[in-house]
């Protein structure tokens, strides 16, 4: 079994992402105008899983069905969640693994999402082209996907390759932390290989260093369109910022969604 590549990360992502982010009041009512069963893929701790769970929690008695499934490679991620998911009682499927390769059935989401960068972590162009594929099998008929990468303000940066950046510092679980990033970015093959170095501050004063390790792959929009036409989904709306702004060479998200194309082949993707 392959070691678990967000194990360092899963200890720390809550204390620096909270329980909420920017990003909820997208995700939220575009599930809700869409509708479920919704896959998210990369849920880590359930921080876009859960209030989407909660959501889906009022309306249970019209389908006692679990109307949220989580994917994510991280047991350790999954772990934290699952255990939040149990003890409010909310009904979430969560599922090891990630796309493609994870063992979902087909044609069984109205909405599949992909939010905060997740994409990226597929690190080449063809399993980018891969993920997109099997994520169209799962979707039903008329079904909808949106993804949300970094955008032409937020691109790779090698200018600053192998300087340490403070990304977050802050409380967590009574000892500081700080949270610094060393990016080596490719413009030849639009790659980041991202050093996360977590510092935490004990009682007595020594600090105690753990640091992991991450390759993203950053796509601009005509990229992502023809990938998308590819795996049979037709782009509906782009934006610059989750409060549906109009996406510009400042952005720093490129959020996208794309609807199924009636009739497009549902071909299984080999892992």
């Amino acid at each position: 079994m392959a070691a678990d590549p967000y194990a360092i990360d899963a200890a720390f992502y809550d204390a620096i992402h909270g329980d909420g982010g920017d990003d909820l009041d997208f995700w939220l009512p575009l599930v809700a105008e869409h509708g479920g069963p919704v896959l998210e893929v990369g849920a880590g701790t359930g921080r876009i899983a859960l209030p989407l769970a909660r959501a889906a929690h009022a309306v249970a008695a019209l389908d006692p069905s679990p109307a949220v499934a989580a994917l994510d490679p991280s047991p350790a991620m999954l772990a934290i969640a699952r255990q939040r998911a149990a003890e409010e009682g909310l009904a979430v499927t969560f599922v090891d693994g990630r796309l493609p390769g994870a063992e979902l059935p087909p044609a069984a989401f109205a909405t599949v999402i992909l939010p905060n960068d997740v994409f990226l972590a597929c690190a080449s162009e063809d399993e980018q082209v891969r993920a997109l594929r099997a994520a169209s099998t799962l979707l039903a008929p008329r079904g909808r996907l949106a993804l949300d990468v970094a955008g032409p303000g937020h691109w790779l940066d090698p200018d600053d390759n192998g300087e340490p950046i403070l990304a977050w510092s802050g409380d967590a679980g009574g000892e500081r932390l700080e949270v610094w990033h060393v990016r080596h970015d490719d413009l030849a093959t639009q790659t980041r290989r991202l050093r996360i170095r977590y510092e935490v501050t004990v009682a007595d004063g020594q600090v105690r260093q753990t640091e992991s390790e991450h390759v993203l792959r950053y796509v601009t929009l005509p990229e992502l369109t023809s990938m998308l036409d590819a795996a049979g989904l037709r782009v509906l709306d782009t934006w610059g910022d989750y409060l549906l702004g109009a996406l510009t060479n400042a952005s720093e998200r490129l959020i996208v969604t794309a609807e199924l194309v009636e009739g497009a082949p549902r071909r299984r993707v080999a892992t």
